[in-house]
């Protein structure tokens, strides 16, 4: 299952990855086709626009003008460079016409449209036609409103092939031609677009992100349980280990007294009751430890706390002292002080931390008791083997010891600082941890002054 759980996060992503490549495929194809539409729609209005009578009559205008230049032309009054003066004096004049009747008549209402008439050649034929004198090549906005060009799109083309003699000019009948174009543009072309698939964009990323959310509590809830899983195999391993040795010498002891050839001395039959007490009151210590850990701090009685000053402080640790003769202890009471919290959950935080730091090698413990104003501080510091940096975050929680698995180098069951967080809270206080692994640890306790 270790190894499973990588693999199956690494699957949820790629199949996240690829549902999120086919939704940008698909909206990909509905932009295109929205663009198409809306290219299909405007060429339609276009069209209907190039054959209305005011647009004829504005054509009308720059062509019996440009029939005029040619005879001009012709005759030799005028130049080439002429021609485009002739077009840009005429073009605002014409450009105000079309835009207010390109507004009066609701063209293109759904997009910011740009439409612009270009002359792009203009050619006069002499000799009968055969040879050809070019007046103007490139492209020159007749009338419309300029926009980029780079943005322009093609809609149509037209060639008008013309007579000075339809202008009703003297001289020789002399045949041009002009070639013009039409092009469209749309201002932020793909924010219109855009602004028609919004429905659909939104939805597809609630869709995405729905769907990484139900992934993301998926694994995070496996993950869960698989650390829940493993705690309570961990916990059976230990508790059953813890329950060994007391059940052992308990049997031993129970044989030993049940062998009737054995003929015990009134001292050895002492001892051994002795030791049959003792496993006992070892088995119910670790199942007053279980029951107690069942508790939150919200079912945590604390109707009979009461002051306790240094000297309470001090005797605790004094009847602690008494066990464990090879450790030194060092307690430090400042003298005023006083916590408000039920006696025995007091005893319980002091003896769960002094047992810790014990069962971690501690042999120098400084208890320190003082007053810093808002809170009363209660801090254990041990010489033992420290607690990594990575630990401490999981240090306090139900059934955790720093070793884990069956290695059993230290004894207990992972839950004498869980139980002293509880009591901690139910108090409104905290419970922390300090230090360096290698260099002793540092728990404090700090409770609210009344």
């Amino acid at each position: 299952m270790k190894h499973k759980i990588p693999l199956l996060i690494t699957g949820c992503v790629l199949t996240v990855a690829a549902l999120a490549c086919i939704q940008a495929y698909f909206i990909k194809n509905t932009y295109k086709l929205y663009a198409r539409e809306a290219d299909h729609t405007i060429r339609q209005e276009l069209l209907a626009l190039e054959t209305t009578g005011k647009l004829d009559s504005l054509n009308a205008v720059w062509m019996k003008k440009t029939t005029y230049f040619v005879a001009q032309y012709n005759e030799g009054t005028v130049t080439k460079s002429q021609y485009v003066d002739l077009i840009e004096k005429i073009r605002d004049s014409l450009s105000t016409v079309t835009n207010e009747f390109i507004k009066k008549n609701g063209f293109f209402e759904e997009y910011d449209v740009s439409y612009n008439n270009y002359v792009t050649q203009a050619v006069v034929f002499r000799g009968g036609g055969l040879k050809a004198d070019t007046i103007f090549k490139g492209k020159m906005l007749l009338y419309g409103n300029k926009t980029d060009e780079a943005h322009e799109i093609p809609a149509s083309q037209s060639k008008w092939d013309g007579s000075t003699v339809d202008a009703g000019c003297l001289g020789n009948k002399r045949e041009f031609e002009v070639i013009s174009s039409r092009t469209y543009s749309i201002a932020n072309w793909q924010k219109q677009v855009l602004g028609k698939m919004l429905g659909l964009l939104v939805f597809s990323i609630i869709l995405i992100l729905l769907v990484i959310i139900l992934f993301y509590w998926s694994i995070k809830n496996l993950i869960t349980q698989k650390k829940i899983a493993d705690i309570k195999t961990d916990f059976v391993n230990n508790i059953t280990h813890e329950f060994q040795t007391p059940i052992a010498a308990m049997d031993i002891a129970v044989k030993t007294l049940q062998h009737k050839e054995a003929k015990l001395t009134p001292e050895q039959l002492s001892n051994t009751l002795a030791i049959i007490s003792r496993q006992n009151q070892r088995m119910q210590k670790m199942v007053s430890q279980v029951t107690k850990a069942s508790l939150s701090h919200h079912n945590i009685n604390t109707e009979h706390a009461e002051a306790l000053a240094c000297n309470d402080v001090n005797e605790m640790v004094h009847d602690f002292m008494l066990s464990h003769p090879q450790v030194t202890f060092t307690c430090t009471a400042s003298e005023g002080t006083s916590v408000y919290i039920d006696r025995l959950h007091l005893c319980t935080v002091l003896h769960n931390l002094l047992d810790n730091a014990i069962k971690y090698g501690g042999t120098d413990i400084a208890i320190a008791f003082k007053n810093t104003g808002k809170h009363v501080t209660l801090t254990v510091t041990d010489n033992g083997i420290g607690i990594p940096q990575k630990e401490k975050v999981a240090v306090f929680d139900k059934f955790y010891r720093v070793e884990k698995g069956n290695v059993h180098t230290t004894k207990g069951l992972g839950l004498g600082l869980h139980y002293v967080r509880e009591i901690a809270e139910a108090y409104k206080g905290s419970i922390s941890v300090s230090g360096n692994e290698g260099h002793g640890s540092t728990f404090t306790l700090l409770i609210p002054t009344p």
